[in-house]
């Protein structure tokens, strides 16, 4: 009613003949007489206890913004007695026709990565990526920056993830790619993942959606698929045989038969004695080179989580149902829990990260309190080690991984921290050149 009347009086008056100057000083006053007054502060919230715990889990947490770094403006220079850093690579990123009949037209990995929610205060999540943007492993150029990346911050070379089922090939394009543009100059061997697709890959059911056959014919004939890669001039190699690492040593049936019909097809097509590195799993504790593997490798966090401190206990969740387990990277480098885990003629590995969160939701297993400089701290042990071992026949160390996006287990910049996860690896290896040359 109110502004009814006032609108009325405005009407009127602009109608009313009086001097310019006049209805200028007239505008002026009625902008006083009715100015919105500001409005009366907001009362504080009551001390309740959850706003105290708000306060304290919140309002407390420090300016994030200082952990971004920026790309490194001078070139990499490797040198002799570096050790090698091979980080695993995911060729999960491009769309393909068995992934959109299992999950829906389109989808990659960067659907889980973008629909993950933060599970408690301060999670990080999502992880959403930095100068590569959500990219498409179809496109050359993306694996060419990736190339320039690695190389300008000190990995020596890429460990494809190689999806090999009984004759059938999964997620080859951006391997086949790579191994049909010699341009892009970067070292590659392969990880075999030899076990089943489940539905785990979002966190359903384990219902198997492809299945690895199991016997030994089709183990042995498996060999001949990885001919053309290994052939390649930029296949790494020790002392002039090609490197092949199994994913899951203890499925291999009839081990020693197995790994002996590889090696003699391989020296026959002229390729060399493969160089056979089996990943320690968690779940079985025999000893690979008595199976005939030339060397062990660690995969984290499979042989570190049984012994870092568990903290799930201390955490106040968002949601009633979470069943996962949280563990404390920080109590994992700085009581250096890696170095719990021995074994003969191992290479050691190490995880920037880990929150399988994108693929679990609810259920994952997370790594918190993870950090650039953490990170870098835990590299530095094992490079020291890497440098002064006497049983290695090649100075490898993993990094899991390059793009494991959906397990938050990368090195590819981010919008959080930059490039401060490469330039963390970059600095260790240079570092470490110094402690030894003091």
């Amino acid at each position: 009613m109110i502004n009814r009347m006032i609108q009325f009086a405005l009407r009127i008056y602009r109608k009313l003949p009086m001097p310019e100057p006049l209805r200028r000083r007239l505008s002026i006053l009625s902008q006083r007489i009715f100015r919105p007054r500001s409005a009366p502060a907001m009362p504080e919230p009551a001390k309740t206890k959850m706003y105290e715990q708000y306060t304290k889990q919140v309002l407390a947490i420090p300016d994030k913004t200082d952990e971004y770094v920026e790309l490194a403006s001078d070139a990499y220079k490797p040198q002799a007695g570096d050790p090698l850093l091979l980080a695993y690579y995911l060729p999960q990123f491009h769309p393909t026709p068995e992934n959109d009949e299992w999950w829906g037209r389109g989808i990659t990995e960067w659907h889980n990565v973008a629909k993950a929610v933060p599970q408690y205060v301060g999670h990080y999540q999502p992880r959403l990526p930095g100068e590569l943007g959500s990219y498409d492993l179809r496109l050359t150029e993306n694996i060419a920056r990736q190339i320039e990346l690695a190389k300008s911050h000190g990995i020596h070379g890429f460990a494809y993830y190689y999806y090999w089922f009984d004759g059938r090939r999964l997620l080859d394009k951006p391997l086949d790619m790579f191994l049909n543009h010699p341009e892009l100059d970067f070292p590659f061997c392969l990880c075999w993942a030899n076990e089943s697709w489940t539905r785990r890959f979002d966190g359903t059911s384990g219902e198997v959606i492809m299945y690895q056959n199991e016997s030994v014919e089709s183990y042995k004939s498996f060999i001949e698929s990885i001919k053309p890669y290994a052939a390649d001039k930029r296949y790494i190699r020790v002392d002039g045989r090609p490197v092949l690492i199994v994913y899951r040593p203890s499925f291999v049936p009839e081990c020693a038969e197995v790994l002996a019909h590889w090696r003699s097809y391989c020296q026959q097509e002229g390729l060399g004695n493969p160089y056979i590195i089996g990943v320690k799993e968690n779940t079985f504790d025999g000893d690979l080179l008595a199976l005939g593997f030339d060397a062990q490798s660690e995969f984290h966090p499979g042989t570190v989580f049984r012994y870092c401190r568990n903290i799930t206990n201390e955490i106040s969740f968002m949601r009633d149902d979470f069943g996962g387990i949280v563990l404390d990277y920080v109590d994992l480098v700085k009581n250096k829990q890696y170095f719990k885990f021995q074994a003969k003629k191992l290479h050691r590995a190490i995880m920037p990260m880990w929150d399988n969160t994108p693929r679990r939701n609810n259920t994952p297993m997370i790594f918190e309190g993870a950090s650039p400089a953490l990170y870098k701290e835990w590299l530095i042990d094992i490079l020291r080690e890497a440098r002064n071992s006497k049983e290695l026949d090649a100075p490898f160390i993993f990094v899991n991984a390059w793009n494991e996006w959906g397990e938050c287990a990368y090195l590819e910049p981010d919008r959080k921290y930059g490039y401060a996860f490469l330039r963390a690896t970059r600095e260790a290896i240079e570092e470490t050149r110094k402690a030894e040359g003091e």
